[in-house]
């Protein structure tokens, strides 16, 4: 199955950039990898002609620092709690949205949204934050070679 894994994020802005540093760190995944730092409406390019959409994010729920949330995108809207104030025009929850009423969200797609704790600028990830890196970047590995959850 041909599938793109998105990181999405703002590196200068302490747990935004959470999304950016999964995809760093699944060097030599047989999938394309994509950082997006822009405006998350460039999503619905970056995962064009994908049959498989695996998209990483901070989230600002409220939840403790550092928890995960997989949510697969295909079945129905994202839940309120995956959806958070951005820096940007659109978030993406907006943007997946937009692709589904447009018909160009990919036939299987995952959200994994993770708690962050802080956002200022300049701050570096926070600790619970940093541990969840790899975890989900091994859930997101386990996915795409052995065809993990669904």
């Amino acid at each position: 199955m041909k599938t793109v894994v998105v990181g999405v994020g703002n590196e200068l802005r302490g747990d935004d950039a959470v999304g950016l540093h999964v995809v760093r760190a699944l060097g030599g995944l047989e999938a394309t990898v994509v950082e997006c730092e822009g405006e998350p409406i460039g999503l619905i390019d970056s995962w064009a002609g994908h049959e498989r959409a695996i998209l990483v994010d901070a989230t600002e729920s409220g939840a403790e620092p550092g928890t995960v949330r997989r949510v697969p995108a295909d079945e129905g809207p994202l839940p309120p709690e995956l959806q958070r104030s951005s820096t940007h025009l659109l978030g993406v929850a907006e943007a997946v949205e937009l692709a589904r009423a447009l018909g160009r969200l990919p036939a299987h797609t995952i959200v994994y949204g993770i708690e962050g704790g802080r956002f200022d600028t300049g701050a570096p990830l926070s600790p619970e934050v940093e541990e969840m890196v790899e975890v989900v970047a091994a859930a997101i590995r386990r996915e795409v070679e052995d065809g993990g959850p669904r």
